[in-house]
């Protein structure tokens, strides 16, 4: 942890000196793009300390590469360019050497990697915050892709995830500063599942057959046997990362987006399953020769059972705002609200910042045809989010903090997706109109 805090006052400098420079030699008030410099830099800084940690600090530098409210200077948003900077680290920080990982497979599975597999690659494909992939081919053939964890990460993680200041940042911008220790506690909790890949290979293993019928979402099968507490073995996935696809056709773009939200809320809402941690480096879309778009999702470290009654009263929510009869569909929406949780105060209901919050929420599903689904959206939906729970109208309780906070990071995977879909009618297909559960 020590190591952690050290790199986090290196951050913190970083801001202070290009701050201070802007003083000396330009308008000490500081402009817009003057903040966008400092952000900059502060990434920069921050990009090379995780890279060079990993665990937490690299963690919390993915949240801030594409949460558009996580920040790096002055309580607001990261700018774009910071973000830039920090987005490698999605799936490209700094590897660990090849002997390291070697050691680490051979003391989980009993033989070296080159023993196991008949062809393994000591590059790796991917290196992210707690582990790297690499690419391998099994003995009847089968590319597959392994995923080793560093070693020692797991002390340092489980050290950083002991400070609550430090889980508050995981939790993302303003949320953490709203959080009691309940909720706290419950995210470190989720974030620790990440360090047992038995667990992860468990859970994974759910999900690829929750959705084993599905044509645009695709899970990777678990090979267990070369599996292990630090070991990941899984059939290799194909396709196009995230970023590249922000680059693809309108429609490329548009199917992914669909497949994305499908995915993110259809486990929970429809298989009572939630994968906490939407990454954008954890989808790849993959299109086959006649355009149709798969996306595979991977990673499921941060991922967990739906408690019945939680799902059960979000369904209620999410029915209300599909609800035709606008005049129902109000109070249908707060007696769904108050039931779930999320209300504190009954008298928020009336005040701006809680209508803004329920126009942003709805707004996607508000029209019948396709909704264009941007970054700015993203941004609005996580801002009005954050300033109704800082008003005190709404509340995160450990058992909905998770889920509510991979909502609002889906919002910014799909934003970058800039994409014109349906949501309403992929919601709508997922859960129906909930007619039959009134009474």
């Amino acid at each position: 942890m020590s190591s952690r805090k050290a790199a986090e006052r290196k951050v913190g400098l970083a801001k202070l000196w290009a701050r201070a420079k802007q003083i000396v030699t330009t308008d000490p008030s500081g402009s817009d793009e003057d903040d966008h410099v400092v952000d900059e830099e502060a990434a920069r800084v921050l990009a090379q300390q995780a890279g060079r940690l990993k665990g937490g600090l690299a963690k919390v530098a993915q949240l801030a590469a594409y949460d558009p409210g996580a920040s790096l200077g002055r309580g607001r948003g990261a700018s774009a360019g910071a973000r830039q900077v920090l987005g490698g680290l999605w799936d490209k920080a700094p590897a660990v050497s090849a002997g390291d990982i070697a050691r680490v497979i051979e003391q989980d599975l009993g033989r070296a990697p080159q023993a196991l597999f008949a062809s393994w690659d000591v590059t790796p494909l991917a290196a992210a915050s707690l582990g790297q992939v690499h690419a391998a081919k099994l003995h009847d053939g089968t590319d597959v892709v392994v995923k080793v964890q560093y070693p020692g990460v797991a002390e340092s993680l489980r050290a950083d995830l002991d400070d609550a200041d430090f889980v508050r940042k995981l939790a993302g911008a303003q949320v953490g500063g709203t959080l009691d220790d309940d909720a706290l506690t419950a995210l470190a909790d989720a974030v620790r599942l990440e360090l047992d890949y038995r667990g992860e290979a468990a859970m994974q293993q759910k999900f690829a057959a929750a959705w084993a019928d599905s044509k645009i979402v695709r899970v990777p099968r678990v090979i267990e046997e070369l599996s292990s507490q630090r070991v990941l073995t899984m059939v290799r996935a194909k396709g196009a990362s995230l970023v590249d696809t922000t680059h693809a056709s309108a429609d490329v773009r548009r199917q992914a987006a669909a497949a994305i939200f499908a995915f993110s809320f259809g486990s929970p809402l429809v298989h009572g399953l939630l994968n906490a941690d939407p990454n954008p480096g954890n989808f790849l879309v993959e299109t086959e020769a006649d355009g149709h778009v798969a996306v595979w999702c991977l990673d499921y470290g941060c991922a967990l059972d739906l408690h019945e009654q939680v799902r059960d009263a979000d369904l209620e929510l999410w029915w209300a705002i599909l609800d035709e009869d606008q005049v129902k569909a109000g109070e249908r929406f707060r007696m769904a609200l108050a039931r779930s949780g999320l209300l504190r105060r009954t008298d928020s209901l009336a005040t701006i910042a809680h209508r803004d919050w329920e126009r942003a929420l709805a707004q996607p599903f508000a029209t019948h045809g396709d909704f264009h689904w941007t970054s700015a959206y993203a941004t609005e939906f996580g801002d009005t989010t954050r300033r109704v729970l800082a008003a005190g109208g709404l509340q995160l309780p450990a058992r909905l903090l998770l889920l509510w906070r991979q909502r609002l990071g889906v919002a910014a995977v799909i934003g970058m997706l800039d994409a014109h879909a349906g949501f309403r009618r992929i919601l709508l297909d997922l859960i129906g109109t909930g007619r039959k559960a009134l009474r």
